[in-house]
């Protein structure tokens, strides 16, 4: 069975609600069955080591206030559906982005009190293994790190590309409210205090977000005070050609804060998971 049938089969809620402020940004609700959705969570529990409240803190993000763990390759279970054709395709159709092999997938999950977040864009690149259009590639550090383009690969084996759209999916949020906080805070500005968001989208179960990055794809977490909160991050790539058309070659940061370019850049650079 393809990837599209698979998604067509537990995808729900495909008509996701797009909003222009404070940057186009879709959201949604009721995404997955309630079948799917249980089967993701209970996976995405497993591997957090059987709750999110028990995971070892030397799997975390060192410096930030967040747990995260990349998904490596081969995923399995409910799990490929988010790293599917499929599942990219969709995310590049809601945003008119030509697909590429290059994606990124993780979980993030934030213990009761965590601290917000800095507001970031998540537009930089990043560097991959080259692949073909047909499948999906994932990070492999060891031949290519993601932030540096460092490993085994000569450099015709391997590209620089461009952050080009963001999902979050939240799921493992049992007893979120209004009030609890926990949310993605979205930006008009890069200056403006993070309690102060210009929009605030709630971790509810079976909800996401997904959004462009663009030089003005303000956003954060927000510190959430009453209930853990846990998501899914996808990230679709676009190429580095695509990209300098769309926004200009000057607005493009790899890690390090320098501009893009086809060498290597530095691990300096911090991000923190929304």
């Amino acid at each position: 069975m393809s990837a599209a049938n698979d998604l067509g089969k537990v995808l729900v809620n495909c008509d996701w609600v797009r909003r222009e402020f404070p940057f186009p940004h879709v959201v949604a609700r009721d995404v997955f069955t309630v079948g799917f959705y249980e089967a993701l969570s209970l996976q995405l529990l497993g591997m957090l080591g059987g709750g999110p409240e028990k995971t070892a803190p030397p799997r975390g993000m060192p410096g930030l206030d967040v747990f995260g763990m990349a998904f490596a390759p081969p995923v399995s279970g409910p799990l490929a559906i988010l790293v599917s054709p499929a599942w990219r395709d969709l995310m590049c159709q809601h945003f008119d982005i030509a697909p590429t092999p290059y994606v990124y997938a993780g979980a993030h999950h934030h213990s009761v009190g965590s601290k917000s977040g800095f507001i970031h864009t998540d537009f930089g690149t990043a560097w991959y293994a080259r692949g073909s259009n047909g499948s999906i590639q994932l990070p492999n550090h060891q031949l290519c790190n993601y932030q540096t383009g460092k490993g085994d690969l000569s450099d015709a084996e391997k590209v620089q590309v461009v952050r080009g759209v963001v999902l979050l999916f939240y799921l493992l949020n049992d007893g979120w409210g209004p009030g609890d906080g926990g949310e993605t805070g979205l930006y008009a500005r890069e200056d403006l205090p993070v309690s102060e968001p210009s929009a605030l989208v709630s971790p509810v179960n079976n909800s996401l977000v997904a959004f462009e990055c663009s030089p003005t794809s303000f956003h954060t977490f927000i510190s959430n005070r009453k209930c853990p909160r846990t998501s899914i991050a996808v990230t679709v790539h676009r190429t580095l050609e695509d990209a300098e058309r769309r926004f200009g070659r000057e607005h493009i940061k790899q890690w390090g804060g320098q501009k893009a370019s086809t060498t290597e850049g530095t691990e300096s650079h911090r991000e923190m998971p929304s």
